[in-house]
Order: C-alpha cells, then sequence, then structure tokens
C-alpha cells in the first residue's frame, strides 16, 4: 500500500467518525442505512489498516 493509499484511508476513517458524531438528527431508512455502513467502517478501517502495516513491515 503506497503512502498516500494510507492517509487517504485514514482521512475516510475521520470523515465516518465526524459523520456519526454530527449527523444523529436526521431519520428515516436511508439515513439508518448509511449510519450502520458508517459504523462498519468505523470498526474495519483501522482493522485493515493495522494488516496493511503489519504485512508491509514484515515484507521489509
Amino acid at each position: 500500500m503506497d503512502v498516500m493509499d494510507f492517509f487517504q484511508t485514514l482521512t475516510l476513517w475521520f470523515v465516518i467518525l465526524i459523520f456519526l458524531q454530527t449527523g444523529s438528527g436526521n431519520s428515516g431508512p436511508l439515513f439508518t442505512a448509511i449510519s450502520l455502513f458508517a459504523i462498519i467502517l468505523v470498526f474495519a478501517l483501522p482493522l485493515f489498516l493495522l494488516i496493511v502495516l503489519v504485512t508491509g513491515l514484515s515484507d521489509n
């Protein structure tokens, strides 16, 4: 993984966190689906970044 891809993924993680903190006023099925997807990404992206870092360090 390129360094730029790493930082783009990290930025996406922060954007998702900000969305979850500020977007709680809306209700409806679309917003609920987006929120569930965002919650999954909040947990999946750090795990993905950790795996990429570990495999990147082991390759060197």
